[in-house]
């Protein structure tokens, strides 16, 4: 299958609109969003898994009924916090079988990356576009996408999301602009915090915390963490967030695992009536 090089937010977001596209008659538009997105983490998460798939595949293989608890085995063989043990990939679910080889596939994720599948209700999507005879279309076009880390980078898949999230409430009214802070007041926001004591992040050895209480998909925190790079980096930066929208907080997990942080920093429900982690402290 020929890839297609999208190295740039807006044509990645273009391509996706255009598969997009086949889901007119069968969907209503405010269902876009759950049908596209996880698509595109799925293809991100299998680009990301790529180069240490065979190696997880050839260790699972071997070990899988020694009793042993793969949790702690095979992120070490895939480089991440997370792994896949299935032999598909989106471009060989085969267009007879797709939906149970698509099911296997998610199935065979680590839990870390099973519960952001579960947060977007992706069984029922599954099924939706085998009811509508669209899976295998949907899953082909997405596995031509070139989402490579080396090809599309972590700035650019975020951008992509937000991009994609602005365009899809846009067309049903809702508002966009509660989905992105503007990275000039994310910069200034972040030196006006850090201004008393940036000094101490050119201390080797410095370990700190930083913490979103509406975090979105990272956005802020992401940002806020380069310009802490800038000011000093032998620091390292632990981030920990909240977020609402279940969606939302699934595409954060993604980021959170991609990026190798540990995803269970990032909580989801509402920090106003259950903030779960009242009990930390963040500097």
């Amino acid at each position: 299958m020929d890839t297609v090089k999208t190295n740039d937010s807006s044509t990645l977001s273009s391509f996706i609109w255009k598969a997009a596209n086949a889901l007119w008659g069968d969907f209503k538009h405010t269902d876009f969003s759950r049908i596209i997105i996880p698509l595109l983490l799925l293809r991100r998460l299998e680009c990301v898994l790529e180069p240490t798939k065979e190696a997880v595949l050839k260790e699972y293989a071997k070990e899988k009924d020694a009793g042993l608890d793969l949790d702690l085995i095979l992120p070490h063989i895939s480089g991440l916090a997370f792994y896949n043990t299935s032999k598909y990939s989106l471009e060989t679910l085969g267009g007879t079988n797709t939906r149970a080889n698509l099911e296997h596939y998610i199935s065979h994720f680590s839990s870390n990356v099973r519960v952001i599948f579960e947060e977007f209700g992706f069984e029922n999507t599954i099924h939706e576009l085998h009811k509508a005879g669209l899976l295998y279309r949907m899953t082909s076009q997405f596995a031509a996408i070139d989402l490579h880390p080396e090809v599309v980078s972590d700035r650019v898949m975020s951008n992509t999301y937000e991009q994609l999230i602005r365009d899809f409430a846009a067309s049903i009214n809702e508002k966009a602009g509660e989905f992105m802070t503007p990275k000039d007041v994310v910069h200034l926001a972040t030196m006006l915090v850090l201004t008393p004591d940036e000094a101490i992040f050119n201390e080797r050895g410095v370990i700190k915390t930083i913490y979103d209480p509406a975090c979105g998909l990272l956005g802020f925190i992401t940002d806020a963490m380069k310009v802490i790079d800038r000011l000093g980096p032998k620091a390292k930066i632990v981030p920990y967030g909240q977020e609402l929208d279940p969606k939302t907080h699934a595409m954060a997990l993604t980021a959170m695992l991609i990026n190798g942080y540990d995803s269970n920093n990032i909580k989801h429900g509402s920090t106003l009536s259950n903030d779960q982690l009242r009990e930390h402290k963040f500097h």
